[in-house]
């Protein structure tokens, strides 16, 4: 590089992500956060091409699943917000099944959002995608049709608050899709499991990023992550019927369709 050249996009924030401390981050909700969005500012260059690969391919089948799942539920034009969306591809799925949806894609990471954009200009999808925070959605109470999360509610500093503000903005009868990482029950297994995430995350950290974290941390935010048994408590607890639930991986990922119960009168 030459030494006017300017530095690549990710290079600021890979040298911040080394000074936090990943344990003490996920430990304190007021700093979550902040860890959270400077990590996937490093990685969503890479990030498609990222879960594809440390899911052996795994991850698009459980997507397909999810997407059919929310299309069958969903009138033809429904109104639907994926959150945390990443790149974009849950959002962009389901506009392909739906092509008379209205489709959002919301992510609190400024750099997965311009990623998003990108690919929906490329391949000429009529997705929309905003910087937004899913613990305080810009949208008013029972305005929409459906909501998409992939591996987003394990990441937000406050799981409960967010599971209430997506059961404020759906109407009743509206559908819920999450797809995650849960904390197996297994002792044995959780061992297993995270050990696996966490060796092979630090490789693949050191190998594109130069830095273990950014890839470990997965592993470790599974950890102070809640069981599949209590996610599915937290969803009733909420107002939410299951309709359609698959656990994979002995419970290390979990996907839920679950409906938006009447309030109470």
């Amino acid at each position: 590089m030459s030494p006017h050249a300017s530095p690549p996009a990710d290079a600021v924030p890979a040298r911040e992500l080394k000074q936090m401390h990943l344990e003490s981050h996920l430990a304190d909700a007021s700093i979550k956060q902040r860890y959270v969005t400077t990590m996937f500012t490093v990685i969503a260059p890479r990030y498609d091409r990222f879960t594809r690969a440390f899911s052996y391919g795994m991850d698009r089948a459980w997507k397909r699943q999810l997407l059919s799942g929310m299309a069958s539920r969903l009138p033809p034009a429904a109104q639907v917000i994926d959150l945390a969306c990443g790149t974009g591809d849950l959002g962009m799925g389901l506009n392909r099944l739906l092509p008379q949806a209205t489709v959002c894609g919301l992510d609190v990471t400024p750099a997965m959002v311009q990623r998003a954009l990108a690919l929906a200009l490329e391949g000429g999808s009529p997705t929309r995608f905003a910087v937004a925070d899913m613990m305080s959605l810009p949208y008013a109470d029972g305005s929409l049709d459906g909501i998409l999360i992939g591996y987003g509610v394990r990441n937000v500093p406050d799981p409960a608050r967010a599971l209430r503000e997506c059961a404020r903005v759906l109407r009743p009868g509206g559908v819920l899709g999450c797809l995650d990482f849960f904390r197996p029950e297994s002792t044995w297994w959780r061992a297993l499991f995270l050990g696996y995430l966490s060796g092979m995350g630090s490789l693949y950290g050191w190998w594109w990023h130069g830095h273990a974290d950014v890839y470990r941390y997965i592993a470790r935010s599974i950890d102070h992550f809640v069981s599949l048994p209590t996610w599915i408590g937290m969803l009733d607890e909420h107002g939410f019927t299951i309709e359609e639930s698959a656990r994979h991986l002995h419970g290390g990922v979990g996907l839920q369709l679950a409906r938006r119960r009447p309030a109470l009168a």
